[in-house]
């Protein structure tokens, strides 16, 4: 078959959106289930009735074509998951081509349970999977040229099954049924993007640090939590029934999430359940950890609860280790300016930290921009997410923060009517950015890597190698070059005042220039 079998397609009910998936079988109920269709609720109709009768549930149609059963989802997608791949494939070898009205496609193929490859159409794409280049030859063949994509999947998938999909398939009755989604993988957590190390990073550090059998222990007290709160009884140890009894409570409560018109008992109980099959099926300790205290969380702001003591207590079964503060063991590299400051990337403030330099103004003029409280003294530390932490360094008071505060542009727009001033912020999982400043001119803005560096720092930056090494170390170095200061490990051990900033200065507003503490 070529691209030009079907010209029928983009004026049919797949055209915009739609996925077929082929399972080399006979038992067409079985491919049903593995979809997760409720089969109480299935029934067999014409094809062209399928799409009217489930209103807002996802829904399957499936049918025999030779020696294969189809499934068909207008505007679905169930077909192209691992996880009801996995499943079908187990019945025969199994082909699925997605595409949606946004571009998105994915074709899959899975043999015995396992998903060898699956890709995104296009020449450039790259083959996930057990055996990612396993239909290399066959791929090289289809003409994956924008526009093409959809029949070429369907192509490719023709050419693997013997079994060319034709407009004959929308024709005739077909056994339809509403689907009960599988759920997701419990995936392994990726450091550096969980909400966890963001909102509660002293609990989370004190999670990575932790033997395997502490974090299982906190895992286990997440749980007991969250089913004390549903009142949770009966729950099955099979993990076959224990799935199907989630799957389905998701699918009774009409949510696939928490929030919607799900009644608050029902939503704390899908948390409850949520919370079991993350502790029962985690990849490892670590993310059952994580997973279940996210929804021992959910749980707490449901029922409107603080749930500060419940992670408190999770903090004591860890051995309520103390937060990282300073180096950290940390050590500044030798040779140029970004080996020197690599150190960053595996330091608790690679995670996320704003620094602050300001030149020829007192420690209280840059403590009164970030509209803070005073609240202590001593190493840079990871106590306090709203602490700023502030020390003089020659001409330049330096101010860094944990998290990369979303004020930056304006603390320097307050601070450089009175101060050369440069910020300097990161997130792993957001962006990277610098602001600089000097009194009489405007801000100026830097991302590393993208686009010109504006001219106030291009004298600075052309010293520097290109950020391909590291947009966090670059932006140090860059802080470096512009102020002398380096900012290494060992100085996050020295004296500094902390301030805890509830609110930022209003914009304009007029600093004190008394004498620095």
């Amino acid at each position: 078959m070529t691209g030009d079998d079907f010209g029928w397609l983009s004026t049919s009910t797949l055209g915009e959106a739609a996925c077929v998936t082929m399972v080399k079988t006979t038992d067409a109920d079985a491919v049903l289930r593995g979809f997760g269709g409720v089969t109480g609720e299935a029934r067999t109709i014409p094809f062209s009735e399928a799409w009217d009768d489930f209103e807002e549930a996802f829904q399957v149609a499936v049918c025999s074509r030779g020696e294969y059963v189809v499934a068909i989802e207008v505007n679905g997608f169930q077909g192209s998951r691992p996880e009801v791949l996995r499943r079908v494939s187990r019945l025969g070898e199994t082909v699925s081509a997605f595409w949606n009205i946004n571009a998105l496609t994915r074709f899959s193929y899975a043999v015995n349970g396992r998903v060898k490859t699956a890709f995104e159409a296009g020449a450039d794409s790259r083959p996930e999977g057990d055996g990612p280049d396993c239909l290399a030859s066959l791929i090289a063949e289809i003409d994956w040229e924008p526009g093409h994509w959809r029949t070429g999947l369907l192509v490719l998938a023709a050419r693997l099954t013997g079994q060319p999909c034709t407009e004959d398939w929308l024709r005739g009755e077909v056994l339809v049924a509403p689907i009960a989604e599988h759920l997701q993988d419990v995936r392994p957590v990726t450091l550096g993007f969980e909400p966890l190390e963001y909102q509660h990073p002293v609990l989370a550090a004190a999670l990575c640090r932790a033997d395997d059998e502490l974090l299982l222990a906190v895992a286990g007290a997440a749980v007991d939590e969250v089913v004390a709160s549903a009142e949770l009884s009966g729950v099955p140890d099979d993990g076959t029934e224990f799935d199907e009894l989630l799957r389905m409570a998701h699918y009774e409560a009409g949510a696939s999430s928490y929030a919607g018109y799900t009644p608050g008992a029902d939503r704390v109980r899908l948390v409850a359940l949520d919370a079991i099959r993350a502790l029962r099926t985690a990849p490892n300790p670590l993310t059952a950890a994580f997973k279940t205290i996210e929804t021992a969380k959910a749980a707490k702001q449901m029922e409107r609860l603080d749930p500060a003591p419940m992670l408190a207590r999770f903090l004591e079964l860890l051995g309520n280790p103390p937060a990282p503060s300073g180096s950290d063991g940390a050590v500044a590299g030798d040779g140029g300016p970004l080996e020197r400051h690599a150190w960053i990337t595996s330091h608790w403030l690679g995670l996320a930290a704003s620094v602050t330099y300001a030149r020829g103004v007192p420690l209280d003029t840059v403590a009164a921009a970030f509209g803070g409280i005073a609240c202590g003294t001593g190493p840079v530390s990871l106590t306090d997410t709203k602490q700023v932490a502030l020390r003089r360094e020659g001409d330049w008071t330096l101010a860094i923060a944990f998290n990369r505060s979303p004020f930056a542009h304006d603390i320097v727009d307050t601070l450089r009517p009175h101060a050369r001033v440069l910020n300097i912020g990161w997130e792993t999982r957001g962006n990277k950015l610098a602001y600089y400043a000097e009194p009489g001119h405007d801000v100026a803005v830097i991302r590393p890597g993208h686009g010109e560096i504006p001219t106030p720092l291009a004298s600075y930056a052309v010293s520097l190698p290109a950020s391909t090494g590291g947009a966090v170390p670059w932006l140090l170095a860059l802080g470096e070059a512009v102020t002398g200061v380096a900012f290494t490990p060992d100085g996050l051990d020295g004296h500094h005042r902390y301030l805890r900033a509830e609110s930022m200065c209003p914009r304009g507003a007029r600093l004190p220039a008394a004498p620095a503490l």
